[in-house]
């Protein structure tokens, strides 16, 4: 039996063991508790890391077609974003073709005659022959360069003295000179076969067995350009007219430096311009865009919609392509929006480019749907994905530009009328790297926005050219037929 004093020790050293064990449970309560604290904090670390490491991967998979980039910035080989049709290559059926077909009347004819016989050795010059096989050659006739002289006479009036004197041609300015056919030759191989000057030096040389100099090959592109200008006003009165504009840009190097090429566009007009500046001051300086009242395709850049006279139409392959990105990325609601937008292209080409009233508001329900969703799935994700989000809500606040196509006939789905008439910008620097001069970029693009011009027009870019710098008028050789 315990005495009264080893039981108060006992009681007293079992309440001391029970203060220890309080004391170190306390102690390890403490602990996880910031355990579970540093824990929650590196489980929101740790997800903010993965984020922004998807962020990156993203990134770096961007290109030409999942995102705004152009073609130029792509590093790889992109798969094109049309869908196999299914026919084989070639011509296809009911394809009008056309064949290399015999003329009734040739410019030259060769006459292969039979003198001998083979069999008795008999004179046959006298026979006449019961049959002629025809063979037709189509080939290149000898080139060479011509000179023509003009002459001017100088006359003195019997009657008053008075002296008088013929006028030269407009063309023909010096005593000894290049021709606009020669001129036009020039201007066409460098400017739109993009052939570099010394390449086309040896070229003129090789066929037409005259040496020219690189530096008078500029001299010709120059004057070709000083020609050509002032025809630069009846595209952009065209294009001022014109109930949709098409309008875009995209970057140049301009001696060594970075610069801009705006264009401004309809599927008849086409009008390029360089600039240093990307923003409002350029678009300012060439003058088209503070003018123009009517409906404005472009891509969101905010340049554009600065301009408030006019009415925004936003373009749908830009979107396509970042809604391929999100989908990369595994948002489900790009999908639908992907769907909803090419079933709306479908359903306004079916009823011949726009939707009745009734019907466009039905597709527009369907479209808040999605980006309702679309937005309430976003802003509850963690972490927050800022840039989905962003589009989604662009998409909400732009509808009216979005949807534009719906109900009005002229405004196209895309602005890849914009996008085609950029794309030689873009060989030409891939060819060429650089300008050496603004000037050099001016001549460039005022020569391909009259040869765009000219191709949508249907005209023959050659003979177009040379009545061009002969001094005949832009419209004038647009109306005739």
């Amino acid at each position: 039996m315990l005495t009264v004093q080893q039981a108060v020790f006992t009681v007293e050293s079992l309440i001391g063991k029970v203060q220890q064990q309080k004391q170190l449970i306390h102690q390890l309560v403490q602990e996880n508790e910031h355990l579970r604290h540093e824990n929650k904090q590196l489980r929101k670390e740790n997800e903010q890391l993965r984020y922004r490491v998807q962020e990156l991967e993203a990134r770096t998979k961007k290109n030409s077609s999942n995102s705004h980039l152009p073609p130029s910035s792509d590093r790889f080989h992109t798969h094109s974003s049309r869908k196999p049709s299914g026919n084989k290559p070639g011509g296809q059926e009911g394809h009008q073709g056309t064949t290399l077909r015999q003329v009734e009347h040739p410019h030259h004819r060769v006459v292969h005659r039979v003198h001998t016989c083979q069999g008795c050795g008999s004179s046959l010059r006298e026979v006449k022959p019961f049959k002629v096989d025809i063979r037709q050659v189509f080939d290149v006739p000898p080139v060479a360069i011509e000179v023509t002289q003009h002459e001017r006479e100088v006359k003195s009036c019997p009657h008053c003295r008075c002296v008088q004197q013929a006028e030269f041609p407009s063309h023909v300015t010096n005593h000894v000179q290049y021709g606009p056919r020669l001129t036009a030759l020039v201007v066409y191989l460098h400017h739109i076969q993009l052939i570099p000057y010394k390449r086309l030096s040896d070229t003129i040389e090789a066929l037409y067995q005259h040496s020219i100099s690189t530096g008078t090959l500029a001299n010709m592109v120059k004057r070709g350009r000083e020609a050509l200008e002032s025809n630069m006003d009846v595209i952009e009165d065209a294009l001022l007219e014109s109930n949709i504009l098409h309008v875009d840009e995209t970057s140049l190097r301009i001696n060594g430096k970075l610069a801009w090429v705006h264009v401004a566009c309809t599927s008849k007009y086409t009008y390029l311009a360089p600039h240093v500046s990307h923003g409002k001051k350029a678009t300012d300086d060439i003058g088209i865009l503070p003018r123009y009242q009517g409906t404005m395709m472009h891509d969101g850049f905010v340049t554009y919609t600065k301009y408030t006279q006019a009415i925004h139409a936003l373009c749908h392959a830009h979107h396509l392509r970042e809604l391929k990105g999100f989908i990369e990325q595994g948002h489900i609601w790009a999908s639908r929006m992907t769907t909803f937008l090419l079933a709306a292209k479908q359903a306004v080409e079916a009823h011949h480019g726009a939707l009745s009233e009734e019907e466009a508001k039905r597709w527009e329900r369907v479209y808040d749907r999605i980006l309702e969703r679309a937005q309430h799935r976003l802003e509850t994700a963690t972490p927050l994905p800022k840039k989905a989000l962003a589009f989604v809500r662009r998409l909400q606040k732009r509808k009216e530009e979005a949807l534009r196509f719906l109900r009005e006939v002229h405004v196209p789905f895309d602005n890849n009328q914009a996008e085609r008439d950029l794309r030689i910008v873009k060989v030409k620097e891939n060819i060429s790297g650089t300008f050496r001069e603004e000037t050099f970029a001016q001549s460039f693009c005022i020569t391909r926005s009259i040869i765009s011009t000219l191709t949508k027009h249907e005209k023959n870019v050659w003979n177009s050219l040379c009545l061009l710098l002969t001094g005949e008028t832009l419209d004038r050789v647009l109306s005739t037929t």
